[in-house]
């Protein structure tokens, strides 16, 4: 079982690789660990819907709190 130490969630899925790379990039510059996947098919299909949520980027729940810390001071 996986404990919250280790455990990779969803944090938020995005339209566009470049709104997913910026946030991803503030992040980096914070030291929190993170990835995005689906970039280069959001390219090919810029649909989102259920079936393609768009780019997602992914964090250790661990770090959920001090994400939305960073992105709401962003605002």
């Amino acid at each position: 079982m996986e404990n919250e130490e280790s455990k990779i969630v969803v944090f938020e899925a995005y339209d566009t690789p470049i709104l997913a790379n910026l946030v991803k990039t503030k992040l980096d510059a914070y030291g929190i660990p993170c990835f995005l996947t689906d970039e280069n098919f959001v390219n090919l299909y810029p649909i989102r819907n259920e079936i393609f949520p768009g780019v997602r980027l992914y964090i250790f729940e661990k770090d959920k709190e001090k994400v939305q810390e960073i992105l709401s001071s962003a605002s």
